[in-house]
């Protein structure tokens, strides 16, 4: 009988051991796995998931719940390789949407990749080069294209200036320090490809080139031409440029043409700047216009005025940076000088004078 009971403990050992080791041996397996496919390169996205695609417009796509931005050419990456800084790089994106990696002899895809993508790709090439067994690769974009707006034109500070999201037209030229004193009335809008996808799938209408007329928004309150502006676009305030109307007229001084294509004549010129005085001599004004061709660079064309005003010849155009210059008579300021001299005269005669009643 005790020979039975020995015989059934020494079984039921053997079975505890046996289980022990399955577990332990199971265990083992699992760990196994979790390394090898920690080792394996992501697979490819199945047809119908979530996870961004390539694509070429630089805009933002959704991956899953949250949105990653996508690669574009221009943009400047930081890619980092886990201590090996000999590998790590901080590259430009070509035109052609690749990066050039050292020891890598083919160019690398990045355009229409999110960070995350380009990472895994690089670590897959990596291997498979045979430079790294377990490469951890890192990308982050430093600079984007996507995320810059450029002003430029008559404006106080032209520049490219950050932009994550979309932005309203005046407040962009408020952060360019407002408009110049020569600034006209016109803007152009090129727009990049993430403003024309966000305008078509908003149902609006999506040109290449907008153009906003200031003057409705600034002075008429349109708040139509207020648009908006989106990263990668191009923003330009047209030079409209200013005249100059001099010498004896009451309102000498600078005047801007609302636009750079605005034909102003030199009557037109002189009703702005309120017309010539008494001492104007207007049959020697001249117009002094910039010309490389001219001596000291400045062509001075005779114009009589008075000529001029009876329609005997033709009311002359005046340019951008024109000086209208009206000179002074000599003899009317001499006969005013005349005349001021002896109206004190006679002032001071009479004022001394008693008259005395008979």
């Amino acid at each position: 009988m005790s020979t039975f009971h020995e015989l059934d403990g020494i079984a039921r050992a053997r079975s505890v051991g046996a289980i022990l080791r399955a577990v332990v041996c199971g265990i083992a397996l699992f760990g196994a796995l979790t390394f090898l496919r920690a080792q394996s390169p992501a697979p490819p996205a199945k047809p119908g998931s979530t996870r961004a695609k390539p694509a070429t417009d630089g805009r933002l796509v959704s991956s899953g719940s949250r949105d990653e931005y996508l690669i574009s050419p221009e943009d400047v990456l930081d890619l980092n390789v886990y201590d090996m800084p000999d590998m790590s790089c901080e590259c430009t994106v070509s035109t052609a949407g690749t990066i050039s990696l050292p020891l890598l002899r083919k160019p690398v895809e990045a355009a229409g990749m999110t960070p995350e993508q380009l990472a895994q790709g690089v670590e897959k090439d990596f291997r498979e080069a045979g430079l790294l067994s377990n490469p951890q690769v890192t990308v982050l974009v430093k600079e984007s294209r996507r995320h810059s707006v450029s002003v430029s034109g008559a404006v106080k500070n032209p520049q490219t200036y950050p932009l994550m999201g979309r932005i309203k037209l005046l407040d962009l030229i408020s952060q360019a320090g407002g408009l110049n004193d020569d600034a006209g009335n016109t803007v152009t809008i090129s727009r990049g490809t993430l403003a024309l996808h966000e305008l078509a799938s908003g149902g609006k209408p999506a040109p290449e080139k907008a153009t906003v007329d200031l003057s409705k928004l600034t002075k008429g309150g349109d708040q139509g031409s207020d648009v908006d502006v989106f990263p990668g676009d191009r923003v330009t305030v047209e030079t409209a440029g200013v005249f100059y109307v001099l010498g004896e007229v009451n309102r000498p001084g600078g005047y801007n043409l609302r636009t750079a294509h605005e034909e102003v004549t030199v009557l037109q010129a002189l009703a702005v700047a309120g017309d010539v005085t008494s001492l104007a001599k207007t049959r020697n004004a001249t117009i002094i216009r910039k010309d490389p061709k001219a001596p000291g660079g400045r062509a001075q064309i005779a114009l009589n005025l008075h000529d001029v005003l009876t329609g005997r010849v033709p009311d002359r155009q005046v340019q951008a940076n024109d000086v209208l210059y009206v000179p002074s008579s000599r003899g009317k300021r001499t006969v005013r000088a005349i005349a001021g001299a002896t109206g004190s005269a006679v002032s001071a005669a009479t004022s001394g004078l008693i008259l005395y009643r008979r």
